[in-house]
């Protein structure tokens, strides 16, 4: 494959100006992109006819039946200005131009659940990058509501307080540094398992998730309670194992020390507790894609994760 990206210097609020283009081997299009100056976006996918037939397009873009000619050619015109460019650079705008094209008619939201350690908070921090979303991990809500607790000395199962303190939480306004201290997340457990804490919290994600251009939110019922009717659900999970081994890698990264047993143990614990609960326990939502990244780097997970989310929003705007 290669890519090319070529300007179109126009006047016509009816043609696009900005076109991206994957040329096949056989250097017809594969995938071609089109951006227009009011901020619309068509896009069209090759399928297996030669002849074009069964392309998915929308926005009335369209592959050429046609060779794609070469660059020189273009440029011979000066309205025009065309170059190669990568691969990433070229994916970057196709997922812009899918979620884009989504976000016409309705907002786009992708809820990632799975347990602690699975990599779902960084995966979500790259997939509300990519799509350019609003970003939600929702552990953090109940870690604000745990730390406030601890910083009054109340005791975690002081149900007024807990609930005070979740009407209180600031969404745009979690500080992970602070959230993150091992002891705020033991407490965070805790508070967690309080239905009216939960409930308080969950009308506040749900508030979050409805905000426009779409979000991203990460925690373990985003899928089930949370945003059950969200566009796109993935359940990202791993060994507890590995998990494990991740925990002590990172912890020794900063200098830290730790033994593997014992954050083993407590990742199986707290497993245990999140998938036991009686409310909004920890499980994938029945239309979740799976995603297992116990052999997985993140990035090949990010990629894994893009094609899912990509598949399904090509899917619904040719609806």
């Amino acid at each position: 494959m290669r890519y090319v990206y070529v300007h179109w210097q126009h006047d016509m609020p009816e043609a696009p100006s900005d076109l991206w283009y994957e040329i096949a081997d056989d250097d017809f299009q594969n995938r071609t992109i089109e951006f227009y100056a009011d901020g619309s976006v068509g896009f069209a996918i090759r399928s297996a006819a030669f002849d074009g037939s069964e392309d998915v397009e929308v926005g009335g873009t369209r592959n050429s039946t046609e060779g794609f000619p070469d660059l020189a050619e273009i440029n011979s015109d000066s309205q025009f200005k065309a170059s190669e460019v990568a691969a990433a650079d070229f994916e970057r705008r196709w997922g812009e131009a899918l979620a884009s094209r989504f976000r016409m008619t309705t907002g786009l939201t992708i809820a990632i659940d799975g347990p602690a350690g699975a990599g779902k908070g960084t995966l979500a921090r790259r997939l509300a990058d990519h799509y350019r979303l609003n970003l939600l991990d929702t552990g953090l809500t109940y870690r604000a509501v745990a730390h406030k607790l601890l910083e009054l000395g109340l005791p975690l199962d002081n149900v007024s307080a807990a609930e005070t303190a979740a009407r209180q939480v600031d969404l745009s306004n979690l500080d992970r540094t602070v959230l993150s201290a091992h002891a705020v997340g033991e407490a965070a457990s805790k508070v967690a398992v309080i239905p009216t804490v939960r409930r308080i919290l969950v009308e506040k994600q749900r508030a979050f998730a409805k905000a426009p251009p779409g979000a991203v939110l990460d925690g373990r019922d985003i899928g089930t309670v949370v945003c059950p009717d969200a566009d796109i659900k993935l359940y990202v999970t791993a060994s507890a194992e590995v998990r494990a081994r991740r925990r002590l890698a990172e912890i020794e990264s900063m200098g830290g020390s730790a033994d593997f047993a014992t954050i083993l143990a407590d990742i199986e614990r707290r497993d245990e507790r999140d998938m036991g609960r009686a409310s909004s326990p920890l499980k994938p939502a029945a239309d979740a894609h799976l995603l297992d990244t116990s052999e997985m780097a993140i990035e090949a997970a990010f990629l894994a994760a893009m094609a899912i989310v990509d598949g399904v929003l090509a899917k619904r705007n040719k609806a």
